[in-house]
């Protein structure tokens, strides 16, 4: 998976390695699949940070996209989920929200 920017992917590295990830471990359970365990974090992280005070954030939405982009690619990498995996479950996982989560530790770091 290509990055296109050394920066945005900078900060999408250190947002799944030291947010995202962190949080995420501890939840996985070893009777579900990648995809139920991930959503499952996606549903109950998404309700935290919606009671959380939003913050000024460095990023455009532009960049916050590239951003988003390159965390779900490391994110995968990190699962070793390969492309023809993600498309056959990627209707099992609410993307939408994992993008509000990113977007809510974009403006974090």
């Amino acid at each position: 998976m290509a990055f296109i920017n050394k920066m945005y992917h900078d900060v999408a590295k250190e947002i799944i390695n030291n947010i995202f990830w962190k949080k995420y471990q501890h939840i996985l359970k070893d009777n579900f699949t990648w995809y139920q365990n991930l959503n499952n974090f996606i549903l109950k992280e998404w309700y935290i940070i919606q009671e959380s005070e939003e913050k000024e954030c460095q990023f455009n939405n532009y960049e916050e996209e590239l951003i988003i982009c390159d965390a779900m690619d490391i994110l995968m990498d990190k699962l070793n989920i390969d492309e023809d995996e993600l498309k056959e479950h990627e209707e099992d996982v609410n993307w939408r929200r994992f993008n509000d989560i990113i977007s809510y530790y974009i403006c974090k770091v």
